[in-house]
């Protein structure tokens, strides 16, 4: 007699190149939903020819309303330089958490946009968030495994593994963690920063979460 499937072999990744692919990971059963899309040449050469020092770089909590107004106070602070190529990008970091605060019906979100130049992350692992949103702006992106591997990689999480797949520089990617309400306290998907230690490379990540006690997810 056949075993019944198991949770993680059931569960659904969705990948697109249009945005609204982001809003199927509300719905039951997918774990993790992926935007690919390429650099906007309005910021990303900008981005790539700014000195480490003057990447921009922030930790906020911020609406949708204030977040323009947050975003170019910290880049001011972080001395990156005005421009249209930083509106440019200020603006994709806001219609990011506009479209995350849509999905979670959050009041606020949670921030980050960290200069990465060290193994951050570096083990498999599962986020303790019930949703987040990763954008990597410059350098190497998130590695993942699909769902269906996850709890065995988790078992060796300082492994490299052959199925372990990468998202590429803008691509935007929303990831269920075992806080979404119903999943298990390993589930989410399992997922790592590259290692980049010691090679000279650097990243620009943003991440977007749920404030404490802030948002009601939505269930299709």
């Amino acid at each position: 007699m056949e075993s019944a499937p198991t949770a993680d072999a059931l569960a659904v990744v969705c990948i697109g190149r249009a945005a609204d692919v982001l809003d199927t990971v509300i719905q039951p059963g997918v774990e993790l939903a992926a935007w690919q899309r390429e650099p906007d040449p309005a910021w990303a050469v900008w981005l790539e020819c700014l000195p480490l020092d003057t990447w921009p770089a922030c930790r906020l909590e911020v609406t949708t309303e204030d977040a323009n107004a947050m975003l170019d106070a910290s880049f001011d602070a972080c001395g990156t330089p005005r421009g249209a190529a930083r509106d440019a990008f200020a603006a994709d970091v806001v219609s990011l958490v506009s479209r995350f605060a849509g999905l979670t019906l959050a009041p606020r979100v949670r921030l980050r946009l960290d200069r990465v130049t060290g193994d951050a992350c570096r083990r498999w692992h599962c986020d303790c968030v019930p949703l987040r949103l990763i954008c990597t702006y410059l350098g190497p992106a998130t590695q993942w495994v699909p769902p269906a591997d996850g709890t065995g990689v988790l078992k060796q999480p300082d492994d490299d593994t052959p199925n372990m797949m990468a998202f590429q520089a803008a691509d935007v990617v929303l990831f269920k963690g075992c806080g979404w309400p119903g999943q298990p306290h390993d589930g989410g998907i399992v997922h790592r920063s590259p290692r980049i230690a010691g090679t000279g490379v650097a990243r620009l990540v943003l991440v977007l979460d749920l404030p404490a006690g802030h948002g009601r997810l939505l269930r299709a």
